[in-house]
């Protein structure tokens, strides 16, 4: 079980890393668009992120129940404004896309 917690967290961290690392390259260009891969990103982050807590409450280890709430808030924020920035093509969506995945990464690591 804890390979497996292992396993999630680094496919949750793969789609952090697509998520943000697509909003950084696409801030070089002109017009910025939400593309299909924030969409897929942002379903890898809800997905093992419910991973993370399953494995987590199955080793009886400690969640902090308030922070995944905030957590997976702020995932389903980036999901629903991916999809709506893809059907679209409004440029607020993306940097809504980018602020509230900072904003997920900021509650992950400051929230103690």
């Amino acid at each position: 079980m804890e390979i497996l917690r292992y396993v999630f967290l680094v496919f949750h961290l793969f789609g952090f890393a697509a998520l943000m690392g697509g909003v950084f390259f696409q801030l070089r260009g002109k017009d910025p668009v939400t593309g299909s891969y924030m969409l897929s990103s942002a379903v890898v982050q809800l997905v093992t992120g419910a991973g993370l807590i399953w494995t987590r409450m199955s080793l009886d280890l400690p969640v902090a129940d308030a922070k995944m709430g905030v957590k997976l808030a702020l995932d389903v924020l980036v999901a629903v404004t991916a999809l709506v920035g893809m059907r679209n093509k409004r440029p607020w969506a993306f940097y809504a896309v980018g602020s509230f995945t900072a904003a997920a990464a900021v509650v992950a690591v400051a929230w103690k």
